[in-house]
């Protein structure tokens, strides 16, 4: 008798394992189609320049806070700057294989992860030469839109001539609803504001 109701007594914990496995395989794939695919960025910001040279160009985007996303402060509110591109050192690719390939562009990429409210200027530094000829170097500039639909809001060229250069490329505001408006873009370089402000000037 013991023994017949130990076994009842195992069938019945066995099958409430059961039942608690596929209560837990039912949830979870219903809850993760509730969640979704959050999105990574409401906008891009692009540079491009010749993977050819050897040069180090920086994207400078500065938001409503003032503070500036590039290399040296990489994320800011909802501005990051995802890629960062040196020249030659960083336009060969190693693959999984171990192959190298060369990059089709050198590229840098800021990111807006979020709507924040305010005005927004883009700039292109050179910052170094590096082994280059030291030739004037065209950065080709766009701003993408992504959400609810990927499109182009601007594209432009900077063309840039010497060491230390800064090319403010554009300015825009964007209000609570996602919308961008082109405006002038300041007459001093934004490396410059940046740098007077760092010193304790003003801003």
């Amino acid at each position: 008798m013991k023994r017949h109701l130990a076994a009842l007594f195992l069938a019945f914990v066995d099958m409430l394992v059961c039942a608690l496995i596929y209560a837990l395989a039912a949830i979870v794939p219903v809850h993760a189609k509730i969640d979704g695919v959050k999105p990574k960025a409401e906008y891009l910001i692009q540079m491009d320049y010749d993977v050819t040279r050897d040069l180090d160009l920086d994207l400078w985007v500065v938001g409503p806070t003032r503070k500036p996303v590039f290399y040296g402060s990489r994320d800011v509110g909802c501005a990051s700057l995802d890629r960062d591109s040196l020249g030659f050192s960083t336009s060969k690719i190693t693959l999984a294989d171990g192959s190298v390939v060369q990059a089709k562009s050198n590229q840098e990429t800021v990111s807006l992860r979020c709507l924040e409210v305010g005005h927004y200027d883009v700039a292109v530094n050179l910052f170094s030469y590096h082994s280059d000829s030291g030739e004037p170097i065209t950065a080709h500039l766009e701003i993408t839109g992504l959400n609810p639909s990927v499109r182009t809001l601007w594209a432009g060229d900077v063309t840039l001539k010497h060491n230390g250069e800064t090319q403010n490329a554009i300015s825009f505001d964007l209000d609570k609803d996602g919308h961008v408006t082109l405006v002038p873009v300041p007459l001093e370089p934004v490396t410059s504001a940046y740098e007077r402000a760092k010193a304790g000037g003003a801003p």
